[in-house]
């Protein structure tokens, strides 16, 4: 062999080994963009991109809207009942909102307002100071059909019936104390409960 030879083939094997080298490091970087290409990126197949959110306790929203409300509440196996106003003070000659809510439990359903016979009929009746008076007849939610078999009109889940109150200008500051009477009658699919009356009430502050 040359010594020409000799020379060159240090050189030739030096440069097909640089070259493995880079094509080595060239495929490591490219699998490492992928790597971080796939943490960084969930694809919406993914069961995790459409996992819920956990919460914990109520949202702040759902306290700060308790914390101005004056609520009292009557609770039930079947049936919830809640009569809520505005916790602010009114002044004399104002008025303000009361809503009286129903939260039924699911699969059982309550008789609405102009059922017959009347002793069955959802009712609500409310008591009040002197110098207050409802502005009109309640605002009652639609009503849906009954799963038993003659389909007739009911409320289920949650419903509200919601009222105003108007305060005569002639009304001194103070608290007033104001009562609703409720009844109702709760059934399911098959059976139906005996009819049940609660009484609920709340404080309003005229300044």
């Amino acid at each position: 062999m040359s010594n020409l030879s000799l020379k060159q083939y240090p050189s030739a094997c030096n440069r097909r080994i640089l070259w493995q080298l880079c094509l080595s490091c060239a495929l490591l970087s490219v699998s490492g963009c992928e790597q971080t290409a796939d943490r960084e990126t969930i694809p919406e197949n993914s069961s995790t991109a459409h996992q819920p959110e956990v919460e914990t306790g109520f949202p702040a929203e759902s306290r700060q809207e308790t914390a101005l409300k004056a609520v009292d509440r009557a609770e039930g196996e079947q049936v919830s009942v809640l009569l809520e106003l505005p916790a602010e003070e009114v002044k004399p000659g104002m008025s303000f909102p009361l809503t009286v809510k129903f939260v039924i439990a699911p699969l059982w359903e309550i008789r609405d307002l102009n059922a017959q016979p009347a002793n069955v009929a959802t009712q609500i009746k409310l008591e009040l100071p002197d110098g207050f008076q409802q502005e009109a007849d309640w605002q009652a939610p639609p009503t849906g059909r009954s799963l038993g078999a003659d389909s007739h009109p009911v409320y289920s889940g949650q419903v509200e019936f919601r009222q105003i109150i108007q305060v005569a200008p002639e009304v001194t500051p103070g608290e007033y104390d104001v009562s609703c009477q409720v009844q109702y009658q709760a059934c399911d699919e098959f059976r139906c409960l005996s009819p049940v009356q609660k009484k609920l009430q709340v404080t309003v502050r005229v300044k």
